[in-house]
């Protein structure tokens, strides 16, 4: 007989195809539980809710308010994130077609978008550069903070 994993064999014998190699006795009085007698419900008596009083509504914050201020030399990866976005909308693409279009990976596309990529490196900002037709370090600019008009408007 072919050896099998343990996991194949847990499942057949949980499937009923296959014991587990104890005696039959045992098998049954290890899988068999106590059957419980059903217990006949008693009526409760009707609850009576005392009136609750509203506790004041505080608003959430916005998720702008909750953003710290970014520093001088950490890189700005929403913008860049709202930018890609933005312009791949614009044009009407998936994430696929910026990358068949020289762009990185939809994979790196979409971590980039949701913020996942924190620092993405040179070559992936000038691919996405290339495939979103915007002037070379347009990506990079966005990343730094620069106020670059003309990328993705």
């Amino acid at each position: 007989m072919a050896k099998m994993g343990r996991r194949k064999r847990s499942r057949l014998i949980t499937q009923g195809l296959m014991t587990s190699g104890k005696k039959q006795g045992e098998a049954a009085a290890a899988t068999s539980a106590p059957v419980a007698k059903p217990v006949e419900a008693k009526a409760a008596p009707p609850k009576v809710e005392a009136p609750k009083a509203e506790a004041p509504k505080v608003e959430a914050p916005k998720a702008a308010e909750v953003a710290a201020p970014k520093s001088a030399g950490e890189p700005d990866i929403q913008a860049l994130a709202d930018r890609v976005k933005a312009r791949r909308k614009e044009n009407g693409w998936t994430q696929a077609d910026v990358a068949k279009k020289g762009g990185p990976s939809a994979g790196a596309i979409s971590q980039i978008e949701r913020c996942l990529m924190e620092t993405p490196a040179e070559d992936v900002l000038a691919k996405l550069d290339a495939a979103l037709e915007w002037p070379s370090g347009t990506a990079d600019g966005i990343l730094r903070g620069a106020d670059l008009v003309g990328a993705g408007k």
